[in-house]
């Protein structure tokens, strides 16, 4: 394993001051060697929105509600509404959509096949005192959904990533000599190079950046600085992955006025994220325009294109416990509330990174670079141009906590007609700590600071209503809206996270035999990122950034729902 400490790859930029200014880089193609506060926010953003179909279609309004397996993970109090035993299973499809504020390139959706739901709850006792009825109930509930894919590309763009990567080679004092066995006099050597400059040294090798001056370390420059040359960038996002949790759960029923349950939750976290970088490179012809090809420069070597693909994954566990109680002051009327304690969890992470690069040699002037024989240079066959592979496995691992939640709840029905739920809920985001890492104290410290700094308590509504104008056939709507948990909504984050959330809900179920029920649910949810940069940095020589990008998310889940009751 191999990692160090870095400037900066947090949410806002925390920069550590040099002699002479503060240095700063990040942005979304960058720092991700490593786990960012923007990972650890996005693990955070679990939502009650899945669960079984009639949860779903009702925007998961159901901390006053019982008697359904989603009530595990919103208010366990629900449980002890069951008199009877149920079983019941939830598949459901996915189609998510992006769209960002640029030329769309590439894959901009995914559809895809997973399980909302699947348990079952015990009605192990049945009694004529105070406690009518005791039940148990275990179950699997789909809380985060991780996959999402986006691209884009901008064409005409005067910054390039190179200047990132140099800069941070600069302020290291690294030489390119230091790469190689022997001080630049035997072969490329990885163990040689600090994790955080991996992709650093990929650029160099690309021929992104070059040193000017070998006996200085502070020459790093872009390979293309003073050619004029426009730049075109190509973006690929790709997350693959889910939150779900085990639920393990008891209610219990005191004289049918109150209702009070208890969950410990075990979560299994799984993210796998793909993230392709390119730069194409169009140089003045002599005669101000900017062309593509080769041989339009002074260049002696002329860079084409670079191209870096890093690969990120996360996986690990999570534990809470949740309590709840329902209040029934009389038969219509029912109110509850339920706590959620902080989610402790540990997690792996795992980093690759890969380049190519392509040049032509106008002027062959370097014994050490052999062009083929149209006179080209490409990398895309060389074995030093991936990254050794970066595990934190280790005792230090990676740890934190998610912020407390807060359910309130109240419903009203008519009779077995019908009913409407509203859910208020509250997290506390600026909650989020860092228990561990394998750095040390004062990264923790930097992370910490940046949750309190940054984050807000969010608020959550959800209102759900259900009508059934037969007994064997129920109608269902929904509509709910997470709201921003970010102090200033017009802060430039480093990395894009969600901001906003509005989702709606319908479905209908069915009574297709006794104890056999059929459900059936629609989704739509529409997600706002904050804003964002492919990559920035900042320090005495000024500041170089990419354009400014937001990305917004739409998902349409459509979830059915098999129950059988006994």
């Amino acid at each position: 394993m191999k990692i160090m400490k870095r400037w900066i790859i947090i949410l806002a930029a925390v920069a550590t001051a040099s002699a002479a200014s503060a240095q700063e880089s990040g942005g979304l193609i960058m720092g991700k060697d490593m786990l960012a506060p923007s990972d650890l926010f996005e693990l955070s953003q679990t939502q009650f929105n899945f669960g079984t179909a009639r949860a779903m279609a009702m925007a998961g309004a159901f901390t006053s509600l019982g008697a359904d397996l989603s009530s595990m993970s919103i208010n366990p109090a629900g449980l002890g509404m069951y008199r009877h035993n149920d079983l019941s299973i939830t598949p459901m499809m996915s189609f998510m959509r992006g769209e960002s504020n640029a030329d769309p390139y590439g894959r901009n959706k995914r559809d895809r096949f997973a399980m909302a739901n699947v348990g079952g709850v015990a009605n192990i006792y049945e009694g004529s005192g105070k406690v009518v009825s005791i039940n148990f109930g275990f179950g699997y509930n789909r809380i985060a959904d991780l996959n999402y894919d986006y691209s884009y590309q901008r064409w005409g763009q005067a910054a390039t990533i190179g200047d990132a990567y140099a800069r941070q080679l600069n302020w290291a004092g690294v030489s390119k000599n230091d790469f190689y066995t022997n001080n630049g006099a035997g072969n490329w050597n990885w163990d040689r190079i600090p994790a955080d400059l991996f992709n650093a040294a990929l650029a160099y090798r690309g021929f992104l950046i070059d040193q000017t001056d070998a006996s200085d370390p502070s020459t790093w420059t872009p390979t293309w600085v003073g050619n004029n040359a426009d730049i075109a960038h190509f973006t690929t996002m790709r997350s693959r992955g889910s939150i779900g949790e085990y639920d393990i759960s008891l209610g219990m029923n005191i004289n049918n006025k109150f209702y009070i349950g208890a969950t410990l939750g075990i979560q299994s976290v799984y993210q796998h994220k793909y993230i392709d970088y390119a730069e194409e490179f169009f140089y003045d012809d002599g005669t101000g325009t900017a062309a593509d090809g080769h041989g339009q420069s002074g260049l002696d070597y002329q860079l084409l294109w670079w191209k870096l693909n890093q690969d990120v994954s996360i996986n690990g566990t999570g534990i809470n416990f949740k309590a709840g109680i329902v209040y029934r002051p009389f038969a219509n009327l029912r109110i509850g509330a339920a706590i959620h304690t902080p989610t402790y969890y540990t997690l792996d992470y795992k980093f690759q990174s890969a380049a190519a690069g392509l040049a032509y040699a106008n002027n062959d002037s370097d014994p050490n670079v052999t062009p083929d024989s149209q006179g080209f240079i490409s990398t895309a066959g060389d074995g030093n141009m991936t990254s050794p592979l970066i595990i934190d496995d280790g005792p230090n691992s990676w740890s934190f906590v998610s912020p407390t939640r807060l359910l309130l709840g109240v419903s009203y029905s008519l009779g077995d007609r019908a009913l409407v739920s509203v859910d208020y809920e509250r997290d506390w985001y600026n909650g989020i700590r860092m228990k561990d890492n394998p750095i040390g104290y004062e990264f923790r410290t930097a992370y910490d600071d940046t949750f309190r700094d940054n984050l807000k308590g969010s608020s959550i509504l959800r209102v759900g209503a259900e009508f059934k104008p037969l007994p064997v056939l129920a109608l269902r709507a929904g509509f709910g809206y997470s709201g921003s948990a970010f102090k200033d909504d017009n802060v430039v984050f480093s990395s894009p996270v969600i901001k906003e959330t509005t989702y709606y809900g319908a479905g209908v179920g069915f009574s297709i035999a006794r104890g056999v029920v059929l459900d059936v649910a629609y989704q739509y949810l529409s997600s706002k990122s904050t804003d964002y940069y492919l990559f920035y940095v900042k320090d005495s020589e000024g500041l170089a950034e990419s354009a400014r990008y937001n990305t917004t998310f739409t998902r349409h889940n459509v979830a059915l729902t098999l129950g059988f009751r006994f």
